[in-house]
């Protein structure tokens, strides 16, 4: 089949949406289905380009952007719809279905920030019969999301966990076509095999243990609480060391990211922890890998409402204990007390005494990494995820040819 699969944005954006794109879109190749990213335009990316035998495009009709500014300069609200604006959309839409022969389109978020996609693929859904599917990755709260799942038609609507397929029914109670896919990871990627050791070696950790943090540096992500959970139990621990990935390659429309930054910094210099506390830019798709793997326990103790979470199962298909929050998915993916340990929200005692443990007691860390692992491979391959999207794909497919029949 040739897919289209349509969001935003696309590596080397970091998130939990990109990544989980970049995953799905390369299993696919990997299945033989020709696949293309139309996704937003982003400064130094050119418009077309080739990533893990994906083709990617880039147009400015994509960006958000831009096409906000362009509502802005009109006088109209980004969740209000400009008709023009929506058949532009769906033109464009059209020409490239119809240049790249797409059996599919694959939309994520649409249900988000601007109502002209997920309207102009309806349009085309009815007139074309081209079958199009909306992967949920999490709701918010504004008008928005309800009005636009309530206006829209899709062949698939696809929630990323329990917890996502939860928020979505009990906004839009009487939806169609839901169904639930659990996130997968690549686990030949993220495996345990010692391929931290130069990663370390540059970070000058040479025979310390690693609490590593890898997420995002926005407030609800919980680095202040793995800080402060930090500062309790370091001097017990001074061949510790915590990691902490920064990266500026994120969609911050509200702008957060720097002064949140800012915080962490003071709290780790106010709390003299400098030199047990590393902070770095890190290139996510390329070097992440290699952190899990030099980790010694991995921490993400959102205090938001995670809608899933690939921290975990990025952590124990690396072989590694993780502690979360008890927040949103996390808690479908992480088993308490068997691959890690999941506790209140903000709780930096809760943290620390946890940390504490898999620290003194190494036998245990190791259990639970050997269990995370199989855990992962049973239940959270890309293969798997990949195989049931694509299911659904063919799903359609058999039901448009029986209606043109």
């Amino acid at each position: 089949m040739n897919v289209c699969m349509t969001h935003y944005a696309f590596y080397p954006t970091t998130g939990g949406v990109e990544t989980h794109l970049l995953d799905l879109c390369a299993e696919l190749v990997n299945q033989g289905h020709e696949v293309h990213a139309l996704v937003g335009s982003m400064a130094g990316e050119p418009a077309e380009s080739k990533v893990e035998g994906i083709h990617v495009h880039r147009r400015d009709w994509m960006n958000p952007e831009i096409m906000r500014d362009r509502k802005r300069k009109l006088g109209v609200a980004a969740d209000k719809v400009v008709p023009d604006m929506q058949e532009e959309v769906r033109r464009e839409y059209e020409s490239f279905i119809d240049e790249h022969g797409i059996d599919v389109v694959h939309a994520h978020n649409f249900h988000h920030f601007l109502p002209e996609y997920g309207l102009a693929l309806t349009d085309i859904r009815r007139a074309q019969g081209t079958p199009t599917f909306l992967t949920i990755h999490e709701m918010w709260g504004e008008f928005l999301v309800q009005h636009l799942l309530e206006n829209t038609e899709w062949d698939g609507i696809i929630a990323v966990g329990q917890h996502v397929y939860g928020d979505v029914i009990a906004q839009v109670p009487d939806l169609k076509n839901l169904h639930v896919v659990l996130h997968g990871v690549n686990t030949d990627m993220f495996r345990p095999d010692g391929t931290g050791s130069s990663l370390k070696k540059e970070l000058g950790l040479e025979g310390k243990r690693v609490i590593l943090h890898p997420a995002r540096l926005l407030p609800w992500k919980g680095v202040h609480t793995t800080v402060e959970a930090f500062r309790m139990i370091a001097h017990r621990y001074p061949d510790v060391s915590v990691v902490i990935t920064d990266t500026s390659e994120i969609l911050d429309w509200v702008h957060e990211l720097q002064g949140y930054r800012d915080q962490i910094f003071s709290m780790v210099e106010d709390n003299d922890l400098g030199d047990q506390v590393v902070m770095r830019d890190f290139d996510f798709a390329k070097e992440l890998p290699q952190a899990y793997a030099m980790a010694d326990i991995v921490v993400y103790p959102t205090s938001g409402e995670e809608p899933f979470g690939l921290v975990p199962l990025e952590a124990m298909s690396s072989g590694t204990p993780v502690v979360v929050s008890r927040s949103g998915g996390l808690v479908e993916s992480v088993v308490d007390g068997v691959t890690g340990f999941v506790i209140p929200k903000e709780d930096d005692n809760a943290l620390a005494d946890r940390l504490s443990a898999l620290l003194g007691h190494r036998h245990l860390a190791e259990r639970m990494g050997q269990a995370g692992r199989g855990h992962v491979l049973e239940h959270f391959t890309r293969t798997r995820m990949t195989k049931e999207v694509e299911k659904l794909y063919r799903q359609a497919d058999r039901r448009r040819n029986a209606q043109a029949a």
